[in-house]
């Protein structure tokens, strides 16, 4: 994996999505699947309700990801009641754009907007078009890791 500083690779996307009305553009890896937004990592739900996010061969490994990784992995059922509610099934893998557009729910991560519910992608309305319940879910508990033993920076 090679990073390097020369930002003009979200730039131009960033412009193109503010020429298309849009907030972000997404941002394909060299074979096509999805790899990241021009500012933010991303994440989606499947028809299943397996959470799923790209690897990070393409992208740069952000701090909220790497924590909404961890809240998913935990075993020892901190974050989810056993009986009400299940942990979140997780898989990072390659995701390809029709699984996107096809997705229940997508979120994207970052350090300003945290967990930001994504409705539509390509003009494509995602799930409902509603913040989904699993985003949601998300969003709270990220919310009080603060307050957690253990979260806090």
């Amino acid at each position: 994996k090679i990073h390097h500083n020369n930002l003009i690779t979200n730039i131009l996307p960033k412009i193109q999505a503010n020429l298309a009305g849009v907030e972000d553009a997404l941002i394909l890896d060299v074979e096509g699947f999805v790899s990241e937004t021009n500012t933010t990592n991303i994440f989606m739900v499947n028809q299943d309700g397996t959470l799923l996010t790209p690897a990070a061969d393409y992208c740069l490994p952000g701090i909220t990801r790497e924590i909404i990784l961890k809240v998913c992995h935990n075993k020892d059922d901190e974050f989810f009641s056993s009986q009400t509610e299940p942990q979140i099934s997780l898989e990072v893998r390659r995701v390809s754009l029709m699984e996107f557009y096809t997705a229940n729910e997508v979120f994207t991560t970052g350090t300003m907007g945290e967990l930001t519910p994504v409705i539509q992608i390509d003009g494509r309305l995602i799930g409902t078009g509603q913040v989904g319940p699993i985003t949601k879910r998300l969003q709270e508990i990220y919310q009080t890791l603060p307050d957690r033993p253990g979260w806090s920076t």
